[in-house]
C-alpha cells in the first residue's frame, strides 16, 4: 500500500486519521506541525500527504507550496484539511496545487474515499508513464533495428558526412512525396527581450541538442536549425526504418512537446530570478513533393543538401499561423496518411501569404491508450 505524510496539530484529529489509514493498509508518518511534516516529506519521499491548513510554524499552505516548487516532489499528491469551511480558503489551496480537500471534523468514510482517489490516480499515472516508456523504447528498437548508443553514433557520422560529403554523387535530390516538420519556440520575442546573448545561446543549445535528438529518434531523414526553428525532413529513404514518414513525423512532433516540458523545468533551475515565459513549442507537420538543393563553397568548399520547395514553405507558414491553442497542427493529407494513430481536436482554415491561398489544418493530440 501507500505511505502517507499527515501534519496535523490536533492530536485527537491526527490519532484519527493515523487509525483509519493504517485499517486500510496504509504506512502512516505523523508530524504535529508544518516544519517536522516538511523534514519527513523530504527524507522519505511519501506517496501521499494529508496536512492540516492552520498549524503553529509553517502552515498547510506554506508546507504545499514548498512542495510543489521542489523538483523532485512537485508531483506527490497532496490533500488538505480545514476546519474554516470558507471558499477562498479551499480556492487558494487548489490554487496552490492541492489535490483534494477535507473539513474538519473529519469522517472516516469520506478520508478513505479521499485518499483511495489520489492513490488509484497516482497508480494511473505510473501505469501510463511505463506504457509510454515501454511503446517508446519498443517503436525505436523494431523501426531503427539497432541500439541507441549506435543510433547516436550513426547520426553524428551522418552528419559529419553531409557537412563534409566526399562523394554526394548518389543522393537524391528530389522526394516526390515527403512529411516535413517545422517546429518553433512559443514568445521568441519575449524570451529575446528577457535573456541576454549569452543566456540565450544557453536555452537554444538546449533546445537544438533535445529536438534534434527527438526527431532522429524518429528517423528523420534530414534537420537544419533556423533561427529558434527546427526543420526536419521524413522520408521512405530513412534506412532500416518501415512505418510511414508521415506517422513518424507526427510521434515525432508527440516527443517535442514532451522534449518542452523538459526544457520548462531546465530553465526554472538555469533562470530562477528571471521572469520568463513558459517554455512551449509549436509544431506543424505537411507533406508533398521536397526537392534538395545542394549548396557547394559552404564550410571551407564542403557542400550541403538543404529541404526546399514549396512543402516546406507551407510546413513553415502553418506552424507560424496556426492558432496559439494548436501545439501539434497537421495538414489534411497528413491526418489521412495516419488515421487511426491519432485523434484530430479541431479544425481551422489559414492563409498561406507566399501562395494567397487558404490551407485546411488539424489540432490533433494522440490516441489515448
Amino acid at each position: 500500500m501507500a505511505l502517507i505524510v499527515v501534519a496535523e496539530d490536533d492530536n485527537g484529529t491526527l490519532k484519527l486519521i493515523q487509525v483509519v489509514l493504517r485499517n486500510q493498509g496504509h504506512s502512516v508518518l505523523t508530524a504535529s506541525d508544518g516544519q517536522a511534516a516538511w523534514q519527513l516529506i523530504r527524507e522519505h519521499r511519501p506517496d501521499l500527504v494529508v496536512s492540516d491548513i492552520n498549524m503553529p510554524g509553517v502552515t498547510g499552505f506554506e508546507l504545499l507550496r514548498a512542495v510543489r516548487e521542489h523538483d523532485d516532489l512537485n508531483q506527490i499528491p497532496f490533500v488538505l484539511l480545514t476546519s474554516l469551511q470558507e471558499r477562498r480558503d479551499m480556492r487558494q489551496g487548489m490554487t496552490l496545487g492541492a489535490d483534494d480537500y477535507l473539513t474538519k471534523p473529519v469522517r472516516p468514510a469520506e478520508l478513505v474515499d479521499a485518499v483511495s482517489a489520489q492513490i488509484n490516480r497516482l497508480a494511473m499515472r505510473s501505469a501510463s508513464l511505463d506504457m509510454q516508456v515501454r511503446d517508446a523504447v519498443s517503436e525505436a528498437l523494431e523501426e531503427q533495428a539497432w541500439s541507441l548508443q549506435e543510433q547516436y553514433e550513426n547520426r553524428l557520422a551522418r552528419e559529419l558526412s553531409e557537412q563534409w560529403p566526399g562523394d554526394t554523387r548518389g543522393q537524391q535530390e528530389h522526394h516526390p512525396q515527403a512529411t516535413v516538420l517545422f517546429a518553433d519556440i512559443r514568445h521568441y520575442p519575449d524570451w529575446l527581450a528577457a535573456l541576454n546573448a549569452d543566456q540565450l545561446v544557453t536555452v537554444l543549445k538546449r533546445f537544438y541538442e533535445g529536438s534534434g535528438d527527438t526527431v532522429h529518434l524518429f528517423g528523420a531523414s534530414t534537420v537544419q536549425f533556423v533561427g529558434d526553428g527546427l526543420l526536419a525532413l521524413f522520408t521512405n529513404m530513412t534506412a532500416g526504418s518501415t512505418a510511414h514518414p508521415g506517422l513518424r513525423a507526427v510521434k515525432a512532433a508527440f516527443g517535442l512537446r514532451t522534449a518542452a516540458a523538459g526544457m520548462q523545468d531546465f530553465v526554472k533551475q538555469r533562470f530562477p530570478d528571471i521572469e520568463l515565459p513558459r517554455f512551449e513549442v509549436g509544431v506543424a507537420v505537411h507533406s508533398g513533393p521536397v526537392a534538395m538543393m545542394r549548396l557547394d563553397g559552404l564550410l571551407g568548399g564542403a557542400q550541403q543538401l538543404l529541404p526546399v520547395g514549396e512543402t516546406v514553405i507551407d510546413a513553415i507558414a502553418m506552424q507560424r499561423r496556426a492558432p496559439a491553442t494548436h501545439c501539434v497542427t497537421v495538414s489534411i493529407p497528413v491526418l489521412r496518411s495516419v488515421t487511426g494513430a491519432i485523434q484530430p481536436v479541431s479544425r481551422h482554415f489559414i492563409t498561406l501569404p507566399h501562395r494567397g491561398e487558404t490551407l485546411e489544418v488539424c489540432a490533433v493530440e494522440p490516441l489515448a491508450p
